[in-house]
């Protein structure tokens, strides 16, 4: 199984930004969309750059969430491997997001005031 490592400079949104920016579509602002369209291209730009190669059918995510403080929950930061999937579903390094091609994810944590965002494995 080969191992490939990227990241993505952040922070990424969390639950509580998604939730908000969710919100507003029913005004039709399309702020969720926008900001899920920004973080899609900017994880697959980060991938692509980092020299990512396509995973094929399965394969196993390891998400370093790394957070300026400890003020946001951790389930409320994992919420951005969505942003991070779909990016490399736009980058073709998944085929898709669902259960043939993702057996499962892992997630860890970290502080570093001068660099947020997620580093991300893959295996497959």
């Amino acid at each position: 199984m080969k191992t490939q490592k990227f990241f993505v400079p952040g922070p990424l949104p969390g639950m509580n930004e998604i939730i908000a920016a969710r919100g507003y579509r029913a005004r039709g602002g399309g702020r969720y969309e926008r900001m899920k369209k920004l973080w899609n291209h900017t994880v697959a730009i980060h991938a692509k750059a980092a020299k990512i190669k396509p995973v094929g059918n399965y394969c196993f995510l390891t998400f370093t969430w790394i957070e300026k403080d400890k003020r946001r929950d951790k389930d409320n930061i994992a919420a951005g491997k969505k942003l991070v999937i779909d990016g490399l579903v736009e980058a073709g390094i998944l085929n898709n997001d669902g259960w043939s091609d993702i057996s499962g994810f892992d997630d860890h944590w970290d502080v570093d005031v001068k660099r947020p965002g997620v580093y991300v494995e893959i295996k497959g």
